[in-house]
């Protein structure tokens, strides 16, 4: 009996230490595909678009609980790296992205964001309100998962 016991608790700590943690629906590296943003900049009114009037290599990596960003942008003649990086949380479709740094800024912006996975695309809305309601002109990009 006291082997049956033994051999119980053995095949149970084997099968529990083997369980993987679950992963996020987003881990993992996504590469921009399309893009559309209102107001990049204060009163700004123009809108952006990619494809459309920008040429952007855009790649964003999820792991565990952070995020990082990195890109290429082109607007006409004016050509700049995008980058920067910080935590998330995810709750079904409530994302809270926490950058810590962007750019050649340190600073703590959170950005509220409606997020949603397709197979292997990820599509991500923003700003969202406390409520988790959108503006009423949203920017919205989607990403393709490259791994």
């Amino acid at each position: 009996m006291k082997k049956v016991i033994f051999l119980s608790l053995v095949i149970a700590l084997i099968i529990g230490g083997c369980a993987q943690q679950k992963k996020s629906p987003i881990e993992g590296i996504w590469k921009l595909t399309y893009g559309k943003w209102y107001e990049w900049n204060p009163g700004d009114t123009m809108t952006y678009q990619f494809p459309g009037n920008m040429a952007i290599y855009h790649i964003k990596i999820f792991s565990n609980e952070n995020v990082t960003f990195v890109g290429y942008y082109n607007l006409d003649t004016l050509t700049y790296d995008n980058y920067g990086g910080g935590t998330y949380t995810l709750k079904g479709d409530r994302y809270e992205e926490n950058l810590l740094y962007a750019g050649k800024s340190i600073f703590n912006k959170k950005i509220r964001m409606r997020v949603e996975v397709r197979n292997d695309t990820l599509i991500q809305k923003w700003p969202a309100d406390e409520n988790w309601k959108l503006a009423e002109k949203y920017s919205i990009e989607e990403y393709i998962r490259l791994k």
